[in-house]
């Protein structure tokens, strides 16, 4: 999925908070103030570790 500039991929249950944080109005997510080994937090209070490439502008959010 692409949201934000980014290719993201992962979990089913983080790409599904991503793509609910992408249909609400005045939020989202900027991708360029995480690192790999960061945690990226759904609403349901679910962590996933972050591996990113800025670079590539790719993200995968895998379970934690």
């Amino acid at each position: 999925m692409l949201a934000y500039g980014y290719e993201v991929k992962g979990s089913p249950e983080a790409l599904a908070d991503v793509r609910e944080v992408k249909g609400m109005k005045n939020c989202w997510i900027n991708w360029n103030n995480f690192n790999t080994g960061d945690l990226y937090w759904d609403g349901n209070g679910n962590g996933y570790k972050v591996e990113i490439n800025h670079e590539a502008k790719q993200v995968t959010l895998n379970e934690w």
